[in-house]
């Protein structure tokens, strides 16, 4: 049941991110890219804030037994913003389509850099992946 709802929970989160690359295009054909990112950051940081402290007691933790994962959601942050940048950069040079296929390197490397930050194993399976995905993203983009 729980690995049920979390296969729910992904394809709902990526029906909702496929839906924010058109309108990320769209806002930044007359708006400068940093200017889309802190429209849209504002409304996330306002919402997350909001809902953090009515559903997590955000208030009322402890953040000095927190500095490790302070500075990891930090970190976490300011790729965020290169991500962010790049990311609408892009729009101006390929049509969004192409670019999510460029995006389906995304669990390569997830799985890469959680090796090396979290420990994670690689397998082979994740080596077989990454050629057919590159050979699918040369024949696409092609």
């Amino acid at each position: 049941m729980n690995q049920s709802f979390g296969i729910v929970l992904a394809t709902l989160s990526t029906v909702f991110y496929a839906l924010l690359w058109p309108l990320f295009k769209k806002g930044s054909e007359k708006l400068p890219a940093f200017t889309v990112m802190t429209i849209s950051m504002f409304v996330l940081f306002l919402t997350s804030l909001i809902l953090s402290i009515l559903f997590e007691n955000s208030l009322h933790l402890k953040f000095g037994s927190l500095k490790v994962y302070i500075f990891f959601a930090l970190l976490a942050g300011a790729v965020n913003v290169l991500a962010f940048w790049l990311e609408i950069q892009g729009f101006k040079f390929m049509p969004v389509w192409q670019q999510t296929l460029i995006g389906l390197l995304l669990p390569v490397f997830a799985a890469i850099f959680s090796f090396f930050i979290l420990g994670e194993q690689l397998s082979i399976n994740l080596f077989i992946g990454l050629a057919i995905i590159g050979v699918g993203l040369f024949v696409a983009i092609r």
